[in-house]
């Protein structure tokens, strides 16, 4: 009964010394970024849509992150239908578009597989823009199919920093009998843990510094909703998802 979170811990303790010098480069870019007055911003498509739940308005998560998706890529809001869409790259454009992406900024993109037009689209605009560009991804996944962007990219290929997850190919940890699928998926998990990182290394490198960083407070714990009103009227007027 205990299958996954015995491979789910080792991945973790693999991704964090694996990427270790990819996640604080990251970091470091983050924090550039903030001390610039820019946005970070991070999402994918799919269930890599959970980076841009997990990084925007969250508790203990920073206020100067901008969330990248769209409803049209969203299984919850119309699973098939976010299937044939995360493979047009003109639906990763448009929602590099709604998020309002600058140069300077750093823009984290999560995509198991690193092959559908929409995030690999993402990417490219994104560095079109100007900004610094993070994939998410594994690479265990990706070399064993082939991109579906017009350009033959990956999402590795189009990025400034490669982050890899290890997740397994087809995601799920555990096998059954042959011809049989396998199930429990961990990209999610590991997607997060990244994210989760990342985030440490940028709280800690502007506590070093003696710098504010700009995290957000539980709005159900007492002064939580004082707290964050002060971020707010900071990012508000940057952060169009506010």
């Amino acid at each position: 009964m205990a299958r996954w979170l015995e491979r789910s811990q080792r991945l973790l303790g693999e991704l964090a010394v694996r990427e270790a010098e990819s996640i604080g480069a990251a970091a470091a870019d983050a924090v550039a970024t903030i001390r610039n007055g820019g946005l970070i911003h991070a999402g994918g498509t799919g269930h890599s849509t959970l980076l841009a739940l997990e990084s925007f308005y969250r508790a203990g998560g920073l206020a100067a992150t901008s969330p990248i998706w769209g409803l049209d890529l969203f299984p919850p809001q119309a699973a098939r239908t976010s299937t044939q869409e995360e493979r047009d790259p003109a639906h990763g454009r448009a929602a590099i578009e709604r998020a309002g992406v600058q140069a300077g900024d750093t823009v984290f993109i999560a995509s198991q597989s690193g092959i559908n037009g929409a995030p690999v689209e993402m990417a490219l605009a994104s560095a079109e823009r100007g900004a610094t560009v993070v994939a998410i991804s594994s690479r265990l996944h990706a070399a064993k199919v082939t991109s579906r962007h017009p350009s033959g990219k990956h999402l590795f290929d189009a990025a400034h920093i490669v982050i890899d997850t290890g997740a397994p190919y087809g995601d799920a940890l555990l096998e059954r009998g042959e011809g049989q699928a396998s199930y429990a998926p961990v990209s999610s998990l590991l997607t997060i843990a990244v994210w989760s990182l990342i985030l440490e290394g940028v709280v800690e490198t502007l506590d070093a510094e003696g710098e504010s960083a700009p995290i957000w407070k539980s709005s159900n714990a007492p002064g939580g909703d004082e707290w964050n009103q002060k971020m707010l009227d900071i990012y508000t007027p940057r952060v169009r998802a506010l």
